[in-house]
C-alpha cells in the first residue's frame, strides 16, 4: 500500500528500524482527526519539534462513530488520511483498520497494544489536557518501554465543537 507517507501499520517497522538505526527518536499519535483545524496542526508542530520522525495512526471510520456518534466522521478515513500526508510536520501515516470502542478499555488496549508493540516508538504523544483516556495510554506505553510524552497546547480548537456549530446553523 505504500503510497508517498500512507502505510500500512505492517510496513512501518522496517522504516522505523531503518531510522532508530540512525538514531532518530520516533513519535507516534493516534486518533480521529477528523477535520483538520490549527489545533491539530499545532500537536503536529509541537509533536515534532520533539521527535525527529512522527507517525500518526488514523482510527476507522466505524470507530469514530461508535465514540462520537452517528453523525461522524464528516470525512471518511482515506480523506483523513490523505489530509494527514499533506502536513508537513508528519512523516509517516497509517489507517487503523481494527475497530474498537473506548469505552471497552479491554478492547481498546488489545488493540493499541497491538499498534505499539508492531512500531516500538521512543514517544507515545498525547495531550492530558485533552486526552480523557491518557491513563490508559500511559499503562499501555509503560508495557512496552515507550514513554507517554504530554504536548502542553492550548485546546482551544475541537472537531465536535466545529461540526456542533455547523449543525447548530442549519
Amino acid at each position: 500500500m505504500a503510497k508517498g507517507k500512507i502505510n500500512l501499520l505492517q510496513e512501518l517497522p522496517s522504516i522505523v528500524n531503518k531510522h532508530k538505526k540512525r538514531g532518530k527518536t520516533i513519535g507516534l499519535i493516534t486518533g480521529c482527526f477528523d477535520i483538520l483545524h490549527i489545533g491539530h496542526i499545532e500537536l503536529f508542530q509541537s509533536a515534532k519539534r520533539q521527535v525527529d520522525i512522527l507517525i500518526v495512526g488514523v482510527e476507522n471510520d466505524e470507530t469514530i462513530r461508535r465514540s462520537k456518534g452517528a453523525n461522524r466522521p464528516v470525512n471518511n478515513q482515506d480523506a483523513r488520511l490523505r489530509f494527514l500526508e499533506a502536513v508537513q510536520h508528519i512523516d509517516y501515516v497509517f489507517p487503523i483498520i481494527d475497530t474498537f470502542d473506548y469505552s471497552n478499555d479491554k478492547e481498546a488496549t488489545k488493540i493499541h497494544n497491538n499498534i505499539l508493540k508492531t512500531i516500538l516508538p521512543h514517544f507515545l504523544i498525547t495531550t492530558k489536557k485533552a486526552d480523557r483516556y491518557w491513563k490508559n495510554k500511559e499503562k499501555r506505553a509503560n508495557k512496552f518501554g515507550v514513554q507517554l510524552l504530554d504536548i502542553d497546547y492550548e485546546k482551544s480548537h475541537s472537531t465536535t465543537k466545529i461540526v456542533e456549530q455547523l449543525l447548530s446553523e442549519i
